[in-house]
């Protein structure tokens, strides 16, 4: 069990090199920079550094470093520097949003990454992950053989001491992570409800039909019958659409059309039927950089595409991110058919597949009881912050307190 972070402030006179920096701390070992890298030795034999980057020439200047350790690490495609590099310029700088990633060296070699985001949220400031949309998982990179524990904890106290904000706001957050335990133990957190991620665990299964023959009965049945009628339609093909061709921006165009629709229907809304998100989209799927992570499933039925499903690839699993049908063939279940074919080229290829969040009643269908539990958090740092989440529990609190009343009332009425 490692020893609890102290955090102490260093002389600038102890590191001659560091006269540009602002702020240093000592985290047990770790050293942290909130101004330029540096490099600096004293005599406790410091072995890591953290330094916080805010700008976007320093943070291009990690490519190199961050794609080596991505690689190694076999990391989730959201946490690529392209991926993140897109993040930045589509979604968050145009929102007005101020990058705040921290990275960790030891010996000069990158061996962690917390790409981060500021935001002005009403009156208040909040420090999120740097992703397209507040509610994608908030993740970091930690190089294979580190501990995970010490490093993550160096990483969260650089965070306390550097962020500037009134909140820390971390969705989706694993509750068996070293992050979760992180964040859960500071004064001042609220949480969200506790959300199953369902997960399709194919590496179980030694084949295909062993897989789909423990599914439900009624819902293979059904998945057989639509084929037929799909079949008896016209000519279906599935393919994977390579993403560098024109044809890509088209169908994406089409499958945010069929979404939308899909939103005005249903009553939902979401920064993913926004503009920012989706140009974000549309650029990460033009980047060659990103081509073999990202898969763009198309169902066509004599040759009109009538059913998509963009997926991201990590090492071990297959990853949701958006999928779409045409409503005009819905009666067939173009995407539910779909959604079969790429469960059976994630099989075919050893890995699992991540549904994400949501309750479609599908996600349990594919998965039983199979995935992974996730809680969002938010963590005041700040006067004012605490302020505000104190207003929103009681906003909440009040909100409760109205419905049972109202249900009271309606009881008595009845009565």
């Amino acid at each position: 069990m490692p020893k609890p972070m102290r955090l102490a402030r260093i002389s600038l006179k102890c590191f001659p090199r560091a006269d540009r920096m602002k702020t240093n701390f000592l985290l047990d070992g770790f050293f942290y920079s909130s101004g330029k890298k540096i490099e600096a030795m004293s005599s406790i034999g410091i072995t890591s550094q953290f330094e916080v980057i805010t700008d976007s020439e320093n943070f291009l200047s990690l490519e190199q470093d961050w794609e080596m350790l991505w690689n190694a690490a076999n990391a989730k495609p959201f946490l690529q520097f392209h991926y993140c590099l897109h993040t930045l310029r589509e979604v968050a700088l145009p929102a007005g949003g101020s990058l705040h990633c921290i990275i960790g060296r030891k010996e000069g070699r990158l061996i962690f990454v917390w790409p981060l985001v500021r935001y002005r949220e009403y009156l208040w400031t909040a420090l999120r992950p740097l992703a397209p949309d507040p509610s994608e998982p908030a993740d970091l990179l930690l190089a294979d053989g580190e501990d995970p524990e010490a490093t993550i904890t160096a990483a969260w106290r650089v965070l306390l001491a550097s962020c500037g904000s009134d909140v820390i706001s971390l969705p989706m957050v694993r509750t068996d992570s070293v992050l979760y335990r992180l964040g859960w133990r500071e004064k001042c957190v609220s949480h969200g409800a506790r959300r199953m991620i369902k997960v399709a665990p194919l590496s179980r299964y030694e084949s295909w039909a062993q897989y789909r023959g423990e599914l439900a009965p009624a819902f293979r049945k059904e998945q057989d019958y639509h084929q037929r009628r799909l079949s008896r339609a016209g000519k279906v093909e599935i393919a994977i659409a390579t993403l560098a061709e024109a044809d890509s921006a088209a169908y994406v165009r089409t499958m945010f059309d069929w979404k939308s629709q899909w939103a005005i229907r249903m009553g939902v809304e979401g920064d993913f039927f926004k503009e920012p998100y989706q140009n974000f989209v549309r650029k990460i799927l033009a980047d060659p950089a990103l081509e073999p992570v990202l898969k763009l499933f198309v169902l066509s039925l004599d040759g009109k595409a009538i059913a998509m499903n963009l997926v991201a690839i990590s090492a071990a699993t297959v990853i949701g991110m958006q999928a779409a049908f045409d409503p005009a063939y819905a009666k067939l279940s173009p995407g539910s058919l779909l959604i079969e074919h790429v469960m059976k080229w994630a099989f075919d290829n050893g890995r699992d597949v991540d549904l994400g969040p949501g309750e479609g009643k599908y996600k349990s269908v594919w998965s039983g009881d199979s995935g992974y539990v996730c809680m969002d958090l938010r963590i005041a740092v700040s006067v004012w912050g605490r302020a505000v989440l104190r207003a929103r529990a009681f906003r909440g609190q009040w909100a409760r307190l109205l419905v049972r009343m109202g249900a009271a009332q309606s009881w008595v009425a009845e009565r």
